[in-house]
């Protein structure tokens, strides 16, 4: 009976620790006719079961990321997913379902704009977001209950 009072309090202690799955399952995008100065970009939506990995993603630069993340992949195949697209403005595109043969914990887009205006979102406030891409830069937000 010792034993087993031990396993369970082992097993309730190893599920408290687990992170949270990510909240967000649907992931929109509004693609301005001038985004990006009306050039074309790059755009990944990056799953992870691993809150370290996605850390280690977001202390990279986009380019670093872009530059690495075949790599990336190969290393994490369990643990990391990439949905990737080059993408031109006014284009339609998406909704992206976001799901994985893991359980996700961590969503980023990293998008690459042109100069000082790429970058990463971090997904998870909403069940869906919508990422919004205009000239200049992007901003997420939770997406409306008409999407």
């Amino acid at each position: 009976m010792k034993a087993f009072l031990v396993l369970l309090v082992l097993a309730v202690a190893a599920c408290a620790s687990k992170p949270p799955p990510l909240k967000t399952s649907q992931l929109y995008l509004a693609i301005a006719p001038d985004a990006n100065g009306n050039s074309a970009f790059r755009l990944d939506v990056i799953l992870t079961s691993d809150p370290a990995l996605a850390a280690e993603i977001l202390a990279l630069t986009p380019a670093a990321w872009f530059a690495q993340r075949q790599q990336m992949a190969a290393l994490h195949a369990t643990t990391l997913k990439v949905v990737g697209a080059e993408l031109v403005p006014g284009q339609a595109y998406g909704p992206v379902a976001l799901k994985a043969k893991f359980r996700i914990t961590s969503g980023l887009v990293a998008v690459g704009y042109d100069g000082a205006a790429a970058g990463f979102a971090v997904l998870g406030a909403a069940n869906s977001e919508l990422l919004t891409l205009n000239r200049a830069g992007f901003a997420l937000s939770a997406a409306g209950t008409g999407k």
